[in-house]
């Protein structure tokens, strides 16, 4: 099982709609695993308002899974996620309401880790929306436990200068802080956002606010959606991404329980980050 961070450090770059692409794409890019997003934002989360159009069952969600009694890790988080395709191959947990109960995000969170290895064997991996993250806030688990943290910036300067401070200040050196950029309308290249921003670049979502409110709002995908550039842009961060958090989330787990997983269980290779051909002024 690879665990997934996305976080900001500035504004709202696109961590939520990030989230709920990766996991919608999940299966389609590795090999039929599947994901379960899980709305860490401790202020309370946006995805029950978002991708659930406000509809959230009453067993579902963190508060659901802090509580969970007599029944398994697996069947537990289960129950307390929505479905976002009918096979179960893309879940979520949706969050807390509110910042008054962010203290349930750590027992929900213990449960989500208490089967690692047995969800591991089943092909489910963890896509967590931490939402914005303080560096002298509270550490919180879900962080320290992550094979890999994925800072979401916008190509504009004021993300690019938030991103390379909080970088300096990444207190989990053992935790990798990668680059996702949220493509939009600016004349820096991702290539030159990573730079300025001095974290090594993982993947690019696309810019197309009209096919991301598919992942945003849950509004119904249009015809075509799925060979559209946007739909193709985020399963190919998918690969990228899980490719580099299952090689990590491997090393941890014993070495029968790896076999027969490779780097990702990817379709397709990494992709070079192209060259760099100018900085921010």
């Amino acid at each position: 099982m690879a665990i997934i961070s996305l976080l900001s450090a500035k504004g709202s770059p696109g961590v939520t709609t990030s989230v709920g692409s990766l996991t919608m794409a999940w299966t389609a890019a590795h090999g039929g695993r599947s994901a379960v997003a899980v709305d860490a934002d401790p202020i309370g989360g946006d995805t029950a308002a978002g991708i659930l159009g406000g509809t959230v069952p009453s067993r579902a969600g963190i508060l659901a899974l802090a509580t969970a009694r007599g029944v398994g890790p697996r069947e537990a988080l289960d129950s307390a996620s929505v479905h976002l395709r009918a096979d179960g191959s893309a879940r979520l947990v949706p969050g807390v309401p509110d910042a008054a109960r962010a203290a349930a995000l750590s027992l929900a969170w213990d449960v989500v880790t208490g089967e690692r290895i047995a969800l591991h064997r089943d092909g489910c991996d963890v896509i967590v929306d931490a939402g914005r993250v303080g560096i002298a806030g509270p550490s919180w688990p879900w962080l320290a436990d992550s094979d890999l943290a994925l800072l979401v910036v916008r190509p504009t300067l004021p993300s690019v200068v938030a991103a390379h401070r909080f970088a300096a200040a990444w207190p989990l050196p053992e935790v990798p802080l990668h680059l996702l950029v949220v493509e939009a309308a600016s004349p820096y290249s991702p290539a030159e956002v990573t730079k300025a921003a001095g974290v090594p670049l993982q993947g690019v979502i696309p810019w197309d606010p009209e096919r991301a409110r598919v992942h945003y709002d849950g509004s119904p995908p249009s015809r075509g959606f799925e060979r559209s550039e946007y739909a193709r842009g985020v399963r190919g961060a998918a690969v990228d991404i899980g490719r580099v958090a299952l090689e990590r989330a491997n090393r941890h787990l014993p070495a029968a329980d790896t076999a027969g997983v490779d780097a990702a269980s990817t379709h397709g290779d990494a992709r070079a980050v192209p060259s760099i051909g100018g900085e921010f002024s």
